[in-house]
């Protein structure tokens, strides 16, 4: 079978707009619970979007490791692709692709780094073969 005979058929309840809690944050939360009890492999798992110094879309997989009104917040080596990236140019997009839920979360907005505080407890709380790792080669 060839990449333009492949279709999964969407059956879904659809979505509702009175389904929608108004609060995005909340319905965020919501629908990434849902993934979650739903066993989705990697319900975290977010493709991100910057803008690389020619204008062009740069993409890449990340992890979310938090959700809440500040945003959502994942963890990148200032010094790769990604944190140079937007170091210059704060702008970003992400999907949430839970392809087994027949649903998709895309998010924009603009990026901030944490504190240095937060970031080096993350990176404290990596496995050492993972800081290691990170230490070696930036990550895209």
């Amino acid at each position: 079978m060839g990449i333009a005979d492949r279709r999964v058929q969407y059956e879904t309840a659809g979505l509702d707009a009175g389904d929608l809690d108004p609060d995005p944050v909340v319905m965020l939360r919501h629908w990434y619970d849902q993934a979650e009890a739903d066993g989705v492999v990697e319900p975290n798992a977010m493709v991100i979007s910057t803008v690389a110094s020619d204008g062009r879309p740069d993409s890449r997989a990340v992890l979310a490791r938090g959700i809440d009104h500040d945003g959502i917040t994942f963890y990148t080596n200032r010094s790769s692709a990604k944190g140079s990236q937007l170091a210059v140019n704060a702008a970003a997009s992400a999907v949430f692709p839970w392809l087994q839920l027949h649903r998709q979360v895309r998010v924009r907005g603009t990026v901030r780094e944490v504190d240095d505080q937060t970031s080096d407890a993350y990176f404290a709380s990596r496995p050492r073969s993972s800081q290691i790792g990170a230490w070696a080669s930036p990550q895209s």
